[in-house]
């Protein structure tokens, strides 16, 4: 089979096609035949060695596929060959096929195209868990999405909206993502670079605040949350995409009255997989009903792998990057 692979800590240019034996699925396993696969950002500091988690030499990038079970290992019982399905893994998905734990494996709903299914499991279930619950929305309460032209933004923005959030606020760095950030459901996006996102969301709540702030940014713009989160909101730490980390003052969340929740969703794989199957059903009833919709800003085909990082990494991209066989 084909596959991309990395020979050494490299940068995007330096991934090479060749070809290789295909893996075979052990106990628990599904040998899956890729059809697409998301690109995240993870992946290209994996291949320059900068992750926090290093692979032996050589291997595949690749943690998110969608395509068709091949053929199911040993004890797996609830897929079955010919199946539609998106995958979760930690690396390979940037071949022909692809090998992952069935309980990472979920049957597409009718309709999924697999470019969608490719870019569903990560954002949809980190905004998921980050919007409903670490950051307990109620309805009505005004949601501020930083970033919100990225991947994980534009789930929260949808989910924010679906779970009937009131007013939603999103931000970006450049005037062509805002359009994208109101399709998805947004009242307003503004542009942080020309406008005071925290002026911004103190005018349109009358001075009150936002009740969920998302934050995958970081940095300064998780320390300037602080001054437009309304009494008792909940400001949720994503991620640090700025490079940077927020640092908050004890006492202003004392007497402000909110709380600073961190989400890292890898963790419940360990902690409470229960919730994660849970969020599968509820965010799958969500994309059936029209009120989830993968936001695809690039599809390449894997050869240009390297393209497809290069613009990952320029910040240029809205939406998730997919490549595809």
């Amino acid at each position: 089979m084909k596959a991309i692979r990395a020979h050494q800590w490299c940068d995007p240019q330096d991934l090479v096609m060749e070809e290789v034996e295909r893996p075979e699925p052990g106990a628990g396993e599904v040998l899956i035949r890729v059809h697409a696969a998301a690109l995240n950002f993870p992946d290209v500091l994996l291949i320059a060695g900068k992750y926090q988690v290093k692979p032996p030499l050589p291997f595949s990038p690749g943690m998110e596929v969608a395509g068709v079970v091949e053929k199911v290992g040993d004890g797996v019982t609830a897929l079955q060959s010919g199946q539609r399905v998106l995958a979760q893994l930690g690396l390979g998905g940037f071949a022909e096929y692809a090998v992952a734990p069935a309980a990472h494996v979920q049957p597409l709903p009718d309709g999924m195209s697999d470019e969608e299914a490719a870019s569903f499991g990560l954002v949809y279930q980190t905004s998921y868990f980050g919007i409903a619950g670490r950051g307990q929305l109620r309805v009505g309460e005004t949601v501020l999405v930083h970033s919100a032209a990225g991947g994980v933004g534009l789930a929260a923005v949808q989910i924010a909206r679906a779970l009937g959030a009131g007013r939603i606020i999103g931000t970006a760095s450049a005037d062509d993502k805002l359009t994208a950030i109101r399709d998805s459901g947004a009242d307003v996006a503004i542009n942080y670079q020309t406008e005071d996102f925290v002026e911004v969301v103190k005018r349109e709540t009358s001075g009150r605040g936002a009740d969920v702030i998302y934050d995958p940014v970081g940095g300064e713009t998780g320390e300037r949350s602080t001054k437009c989160i309304a009494f008792e909101g909940r400001l949720i730490i994503i991620g640090f995409t700025s490079g940077k980390f927020p640092n908050f003052a004890g006492n202003h969340i004392l007497i402000k009255n909110y709380s600073v929740v961190g989400l890292h969703w890898g963790a419940y794989r360990q902690h409470n997989p229960a919730k994660i199957e849970q969020a599968w059903k509820v965010l799958f009833k969500l994309y059936e009903a029209g009120k989830l919709k993968p936001v695809i800003g690039g599809l390449y085909p894997m050869e240009r792998v390297a393209d497809a990082m290069n613009f990952l990494t320029s910040r240029k991209a809205t939406g998730k990057i997919v490549l595809h066989w």
